[in-house]
């Protein structure tokens, strides 16, 4: 089984650094627990009993470069380039006991020599696994919770018997667990589920972009970890979480949660983030769809193509030729693999019959075969308007899609709607 040390081998330097410095520098977390399952390393957390500015000290004229982040939380930014000459960041924290006072976000901190102290701040018990990091190996696990128990039993639960303290202190932690559960196959035990039910309206207090970080990351567990032996599909096992604990509407309002698309989101081709919202949300209002995405900070590129895929899924078969076309390619064809998902067999049928349909068609104003520098000349010699250009083209290129108008110069420079005028 490999280890941190194996699949980043530049933590050699860090530890080096940290030793000549009489300091201890120890992995926290999935650059722990990740290799115990198997799977590829992802962020590296690093932690210790030092404090920030000893951190800052130690690292002065060393091949690490620290920068204090947050030294108030004990956060500090450890950089170096490796022996091939790529640049690496760990994320160093020193050891700590949190104190809340409204949720969400530590309001005082006090640093702590001790890690069972510092292990009980954490959210889950997996992820509170330390490993001591020398210059040329590592020290077995350190588990102050329960982690590698529980690990072993595939169940995800807080670093507390007892899961309201801890998702009391960040609601956010009700969404971690649905994202744990759907990338790592761990399931929530019975009584972590009780509590994130008991606790899910504490979502509404969450500022959006980080509920969307956390949704984010479940939308995309399927693709997380390949290699990964599941007992559940991941997407769908994650969001049937948010579903049965109540969190649902605290992210999508009143859109339906399909448990038709849940089910197919497993077995969907297109990787991205976008196209994956269009399915889950393949029953809802395309433009409400769209505006739940910008209440939850996604981006507006992101919005505004899922709310295309959706209303290209619902459209395909049914809506004019020359609605779907303004859709783009990329919606239609996302809306293709999304029925074959689902195992809409005539969904997929009508499908393939619009985009046979649109072989060798413009699927833009710009495949167009005439422009508005063919056009000046014509509207010129007529004294048209010009600011009726715009929706001249786009009732050639429709005429194109919908009347079989070739897409030849000289035949749309021909068409009616131009007056008959001679080609330019």
């Amino acid at each position: 089984m490999s280890d941190a040390m194996t699949g980043a081998p530049w933590l050699s330097t860090l530890a080096r650094v940290f030793e000549q410095g009489g300091a201890a520098l120890y992995l926290v977390g999935g650059a722990v627990r990740n290799p115990l399952m198997g799977l590829p390393l992802s962020d590296i957390d690093v932690c210790g009993p030092a404090r920030p500015e000893a951190i800052v000290a130690l690292c002065e004229g060393t091949p690490v470069q620290a920068r204090l982040r947050a030294a108030h939380f004990g956060t500090v930014e450890l950089h170096l380039t490796d022996e091939t000459g790529v640049h690496r960041m760990a994320e160093y924290t020193t050891w700590r006991e949190d104190s809340y006072r409204c949720g969400h976000r530590p309001d005082s901190v006090r640093f702590t020599t001790d890690i069972a102290v510092d292990s009980l701040r954490r959210d889950f018990s997996v992820n509170a696994l330390y490993q001591r990091v020398r210059p040329d190996h590592l020290d077995p696990v350190i588990d102050p919770t329960g982690g590698l128990a529980h690990l072993r039993e595939g169940v995800l639960h807080t670093v507390t018997p007892d899961p309201d303290r801890v998702l009391g202190d960040d609601g956010l932690r009700i969404l971690r667990a649905a994202r744990f559960q759907a990338e790592l196959d761990l399931k929530p035990t019975e009584a972590l589920m009780q509590s994130l039910a008991r606790n899910a309206h504490l979502l509404g207090e969450i500022a959006p972009e980080r509920l969307r970080d956390e949704l984010q990351k479940v939308l995309m567990a399927d693709l997380r970890y390949p290699t990964l032996r599941r007992c559940a599909p991941a997407t769908r096992s994650g969001l049937d979480t948010i579903h049965r604990i109540g969190a649902w509407p605290y992210l999508f309002g009143t859109l339906p949660c399909d448990e038709q698309a849940l089910c197919a989101l497993s077995r969907f081709s297109v990787p991205t983030l976008s196209a994956r919202m269009a399915l889950l949300l393949r029953s809802a209002d395309a433009r409400a769809a769209g505006d739940c995405l910008r209440r939850l900070r996604f981006s507006q590129s992101d919005a505004e193509a899922a709310q295309r895929c959706i209303a290209a899924l619902q459209g395909m078969g049914s809506a004019p030729l020359f609605d779907l076309v303004q859709l783009g390619r990329q919606a239609l064809d996302t809306a293709l693999c999304a029925l074959k998902a689902l195992g809409d067999e005539a969904g997929v049928q009508s499908a393939q019959a619009v985009l046979q349909r649109l072989h060798g068609k413009p699927m833009s104003l710009r495949e167009l075969a005439v422009g508005g520098n063919d056009l000046i000349p014509l509207f010129s010699r007529s004294h048209r308007p010009f600011r009726e250009m715009g929706a001249v083209l786009n009732a050639l290129w429709r005429a194109v899609i919908e009347d079989d108008v070739p897409n030849e110069r000289s035949a749309l420079l021909m068409h009616p709607m131009l007056g008959g005028l001679p080609n330019p």
